[in-house]
């Protein structure tokens, strides 16, 4: 049985921050505790990440995953992917410039067997999960501009 395509899982805000400020905020692994409270431990626990990059995210409501970075955009955010219960997950955390600061926007899909399912089934608490993150994203970045 085909499954549709389930719509991805987004979430948006604007920031009076500027983009290069948001960028170092989601590329340096040791700010991640800081704006995006379920990560526990990463290993490696420093560093800014790179296309490629690869490692260890653990959450404090599961197992840890390997997270690898497959692109980074100068000062626009970055995308990256893992594996959880042979679904794959890509994310997506990207930064945009807007007048007087800039837009940011988290997106989740999950490919897979049962993805487009996996996916609608996670869209309430994974919506939430982002615009948690969101809201301490921009409010790190404009504390630190």
């Amino acid at each position: 049985m085909l499954l549709r395509p389930a719509p991805p899982i987004t979430r948006e805000r604007t920031t009076t921050a500027t983009p290069s400020v948001v960028h170092d905020l989601l590329v340096d692994v040791a700010s991640w505790p800081l704006w995006s409270p379920h990560v526990v431990r990463t290993d490696p626990a420093r560093g800014r990440v790179h296309p490629g990059w690869r490692g260890r995210v653990r959450p404090w409501f599961g197992p840890a995953t390997t997270m690898e970075v497959t692109e980074v955009l100068p000062d626009g955010g970055m995308r990256w992917r893992t594996r959880a219960a042979g679904h794959e997950l890509r994310y997506s955390q990207l930064v945009e410039p807007r007048a007087g600061g800039s837009r940011v926007v988290f997106r989740a899909e999950v490919g897979g067997p049962l993805g487009p399912l996996v996916q609608r089934l996670a869209a309430p608490l994974s919506g939430c999960g982002q615009q948690r993150r969101l809201d301490r994203l921009v409010l790190l970045a404009e504390r630190s501009a």
